[in-house]
């Protein structure tokens, strides 16, 4: 799991792009924390499925600034998996997912491996344009899509977090993150 650390001692945010949940910030938007010296900086890595299928590549890293805990790897998605997409759901700025830090694979070769996602799985996860701003809704959304066949599945407390509270709130709490999801096996 990758932690952030704080390198000096005011925050200066030029966030670029926002997360309407308070606790979660872009590493690039903080300018006075970085990634841990022992932990991999994954952001421009491309991303693949276990079939070693490149799906996009790590656009950003969403840390919980107060745990100083990575908590999500934003993808943008590649056009040609954008392209296989039947449902007409999402348009072509609907290119961004949030993959749970528990999900993700750190190969030597610079690239990342989603742990058991198929191509089937990708072309229907929840996608979002990242210019609008990430929410705890579109979190539980994601981890809701997640828990319907990943193996992490059962360890996620759907019942708990899809309520309308846990959807309004401007942040969730570290029950949420105690999931397989986020910590990984």
């Amino acid at each position: 799991m990758s932690t952030i650390v704080k390198t000096t001692s005011t925050v200066t945010p030029t966030e670029k792009y926002t997360t309407k949940n308070v606790n979660l910030k872009f590493v690039d938007n903080l300018s006075d924390y970085q990634v841990h010296h022992d932990d991999t900086d994954i952001r421009g890595f491309d991303v693949r499925l276990s079939t070693g299928e490149k799906i996009g590549e790590v656009e950003g890293l969403l840390a919980d600034v107060p745990a100083r805990q990575v908590r999500y790897v934003e993808i943008e998605v590649e056009d040609d998996i954008i392209n296989r997409h039947t449902l007409g759901t999402y348009t072509n700025e609907d290119r961004n997912v949030l993959i749970p830090i528990g999900l993700v694979k750190i190969n030597a070769d610079k690239t990342v491996t989603i742990l058991g996602l198929g191509l089937d799985h990708f072309v229907d996860y929840p996608r979002f344009n990242r210019t609008n701003g990430y929410t705890t809704s579109f979190e539980i959304d994601t981890t809701n899509y997640l828990s319907d066949f990943h193996e992490f599945g059962s360890s996620y407390n759907r019942s708990m977090f899809d309520s309308p509270d846990y959807r309004r709130r401007d942040r969730h709490d570290n029950n949420f993150y105690m999931s397989k999801f986020f910590v990984g096996q």
